[in-house]
């Protein structure tokens, strides 16, 4: 074992030199076009193509979470085995286009297309779309950032992009309407439609013998939320859904053959909060905090969902889908030791109950997720960062019975804009 750990020391070391020298020789490259013809005092037509690159690289030292490049501690299997594991990936590398049109009226148009290579089974590098809109005013069409959560509350320099495990953030195809109380008001409100797409859309836990099968969606998410605004960019925001989630049912204790279509209410509340520290030298330090409670959201974690936490087929098969109740949330702190150097830490959590009755084995699930991020930055446009994390896995099977297992890992990574 301590011949094993030190291969793999060696080989992180010689993993971060040869990052190191490739592209420390490479210049920053930025791709963008401005029409000739302008408009309200602005090129007509501005565009730029982007690129980042992305490595991951990860220890897993104890768990068994091998085989994602996130630290999906909800998954660690609590009667499995440890599966120490070494391996490295660039699937989150990235691609963005994004354009401005200036109209006659005044307005512009903005629209952003963005794509990594985690699509595909088992995200075997192929290409996905990630971000796709368009805004007009105060209106927003296309697949971005859901309301049910923000843009600017995440961790930044975090290695691990799905984040902390409470962490609600996750993208949506929507409709949203954005703005302010007044033209002076630090106070906004935002309303919005949102639907996951269709290969995502059923994020419950199904079950025909016990009367519970998919069936399509045919209302929206629907989202409200009130922000206000600081001066250095620091915010504070509250945001509340509901889901109307269609399952089809049939109760086989019966003569029923035919299943119906029938709905289980879900909904959640959220409150968040980024406030920046100034110092005298000129860095800045940033403290995040989130909370949410809900039922039958766990969809709209990025850490989570797609795991069939929103709900489960109870088994008394009456063709009933009971949702989760859930509360979650996550606290971090970003630290600027010197312009180049950065330190982090973040501690996160979720706990999930109404299992009883359920397919599953269990009654109550808890999540509990530690990162410690150190991070520096070679040149303006390239990081490298070292971060461990640890994990921690509970099942409450009954009221007297509790299952636990912890996780550890090491990432380490570059992140290169060019």
């Amino acid at each position: 074992m301590k011949k094993t750990t030190t291969n793999a020391y060696n080989l992180l070391g010689l993993l971060f030199i040869g990052c190191f020298l490739f592209v420390s020789e490479t210049q920053a490259q930025l791709i963008k076009y401005e029409s000739k013809d302008s408009l309200n005092g602005k090129p007509k037509i501005s565009s730029f193509l982007i690129g980042r690159l992305k490595l991951n690289g990860i220890y897993d030292i104890s768990g068994n979470l091998h085989g994602n490049s996130s630290f999906l501690i909800h998954e660690n299997d609590v009667y499995g085995r440890n599966k120490p594991a070494f391996w490295v990936d660039m699937r989150q590398s990235q691609l963005r286009f994004s354009s401005t049109t200036q109209l006659r009226n005044g307005n512009e148009i903005k629209s952003m297309l963005e794509g990594d290579f985690e699509g595909g089974p088992n995200r075997t590098s192929l290409f996905r779309l990630r971000h796709a809109w368009i805004k007009y005013a105060h209106f927003t069409l296309g697949q971005n950032w859901s309301t049910f959560g923000d843009p600017d509350l995440w961790p930044a320099s975090l290695l691990d992009w799905d984040g902390p495990t409470g962490m609600v953030l996750s993208r949506r195809i929507q409709l949203n309407y954005r703005n302010k109380f007044s033209k002076k008001s630090r106070t906004g409100y935002e309303l919005a439609i949102e639907q996951m797409e269709p290969r995502r859309l059923f994020d419950y836990t199904t079950n025909v013998d016990f009367g519970v099968d998919y069936a399509p969606r045919r209302i929206p998410d629907v989202i409200g939320a009130l922000r206000y605004d600081y001066d250095n960019g620091g915010f504070l925001k509250v945001a509340g859904i509901y889901r109307n989630i269609g399952y089809d049912s049939k109760n086989i204790q019966t003569t029923t053959t035919d299943f119906k279509y029938k709905t289980a209410n879900g909904w959640g509340l959220t409150g968040m909060a980024s406030i920046f520290f100034n110092k005298k030298s000129g860095l800045v330090n940033n403290l995040q905090a989130q909370w949410n409670i809900g039922k039958g959201i766990s969809d709209y974690f990025l850490a989570v969902g797609g795991s069939g936490l929103d709900g489960f087929a109870n088994e008394n098969g009456q063709g009933i889908l009971n949702l989760l109740d859930v509360h979650s949330g996550f606290v971090s702190y970003q630290r600027f030791w010197t312009a180049k150097f950065h330190t982090m830490v973040i501690a996160s959590y979720n706990h999930f109950s109404g299992g009883e009755g359920t397919v599953d084995t269990w009654n109550e699930m808890t999540n509990y997720h530690f990162t410690l991020n150190l991070s520096y930055n070679l040149l303006d446009n390239l990081m490298i960062g070292f971060e461990p994390q640890i994990g921690y896995k509970e099942l409450k099977i009954d009221q007297n019975t509790t299952k636990g297992k912890d996780a550890v890992r090491i990432n380490f990574g570059m992140l290169y804009n060019f």
